[in-house]
């Protein structure tokens, strides 16, 4: 059983680095590679000029207006953070570091480091795991600082990737080999691309012509209507059971004084079915019509694909009115086509247990002319793919 990972605040950011150092090998089709969270992230950092305070405190205190301090808020783990007092004590070198906002407990992680200093031979780190606690601020005896007032101090937050136990994301392309540009005009490429007979069959007469081939029926069996009724995707075969195409049609009951709109509709029904988080990968073209499996997030005519019969039968509507224009009709000749121009897969080792949304950098040097950012479908909270 896969256990359930909640990510903290800054997780997405880091699970959206990760997906930035796969980028380049995905630009070139590379093999499958998995990126590891590894290294430092800054979660806050600013300057302080110091002040001097109750005599012998020297360091920055919002209430009293001495000292300043660049930045005073971050926010880790989910909770926002607002600092109130920053000071060093001479007389036994303690450091403390408190808050108006924020629990200070909750920031006693391993992973977190504070990094002070006003100079580099005057570096110091402090593990935030290691602090005593005294109200709201956190501190440290016998830090090794020794500030003046008018100093300017440097400070940051890091949190240790490799601490945090982050979820793996691993990362595949199907085709592994590159895809050609003039995969929308050469079959060549497709992973199924055969041609229908058009069939009727059928329907009630009140509902729009339905044709097509169904295995269901002996005198429209699909093994001749379709010169190829078999194809691989991602290492699975399929096996097309049923292809059916409604027209868009409004009919008017007379018992009810209702009248009823069939939507266009096309219908492929396999003898297996295909993953949901793989559906967006593939567009169904029929004729003169572009099918999306599924809803991909990017601008056209509304298409809601519907699963029904254990998820074997996908019913792809164009909610729009009669936009796709195929207009079958029993004896046509119709070419069908799966176009093979990949699929980007990503994995996680565990399930995020809340809705996350990331990013992809590909590029490129370090120039930032020389790099996209593309936003991805979100990982929905339970799954991993």
């Amino acid at each position: 059983m896969t256990r359930g990972f909640r990510l903290p605040g800054l997780s997405r950011l880091f699970l959206a680095a990760a997906l930035a150092a796969l980028a380049v090998l995905f630009v070139n089709h590379a093999p499958p590679a998995s990126a590891e969270h590894t290294g430092k992230r800054t979660v806050w950092s600013a300057t302080m000029t110091v002040g001097t305070f109750s005599s012998v405190l020297i360091g920055f205190d919002a209430d009293s207006g001495n000292g300043a301090l660049s930045d005073r808020n971050f926010t880790y783990g989910g909770e926002n953070y607002s600092i109130r007092e920053l000071f060093f004590q001479p007389s036994d070198r303690s450091l403390n570091f408190g808050f108006s906002v924020g629990d200070q407990a909750a920031l006693k992680q391993p992973e977190l480091t504070m990094h002070v200093g006003n100079s580099l031979s005057d570096l110091r780190q402090f593990a935030l795991a290691d602090a005593m606690t005294a109200g709201t601020a956190l501190f440290w005896t016998n830090s090794g600082l020794s500030w003046e007032e008018g100093d300017t101090v440097r400070l940051w937050l890091t949190v240790d990737l490799s601490a945090l136990n982050l979820p793996t994301l691993t990362a595949s392309f199907s085709p592994e080999g590159p895809v050609n540009e003039d995969w929308e005009t050469n079959s060549a490429h497709d992973l199924w691309s055969p041609t229908l007979t058009v069939q009727d069959l059928s329907t009630p007469a009140s509902a729009p012509a339905n044709r097509g081939c169904d295995d269901s029926d002996s005198s429209a069996l699909c093994s001749s209507a379709l010169t190829d009724n078999d194809f691989t995707f991602k290492g699975v075969d399929y096996t097309v059971k049923a292809i059916s195409y409604n027209q868009r049609k409004v009919a008017s009951d007379t018992n009810t004084l209702t009248v009823k709109t069939y939507e266009e509709s096309l219908k492929l029904t396999l003898d297996k079915a295909i993953p949901e988080s793989l559906q967006s990968c593939l567009t169904l073209y029929a004729g003169n019509a572009k099918v999306p499996f599924a809803d991909d997030g990017l601008d056209r005519a509304g298409v809601d694909a519907k699963l029904s019969d254990s998820d074997r039968t996908i019913t792809l509507t164009e909610f729009s009115g009669n936009a796709w224009g195929m207009n079958w009709s029993a004896g046509d000749t119709v070419k069908l086509r799966l176009p093979n121009v990949g699929c980007l897969t990503l994995t996680l080792s565990e399930a995020v247990d809340e809705e996350t949304s990331l990013q992809w950098r590909r590029g490129g040097t370090a120039d930032s002319s020389d790099y996209q950012r593309i936003s991805l479908p979100t990982f929905a909270a339970g799954t991993t793919t």
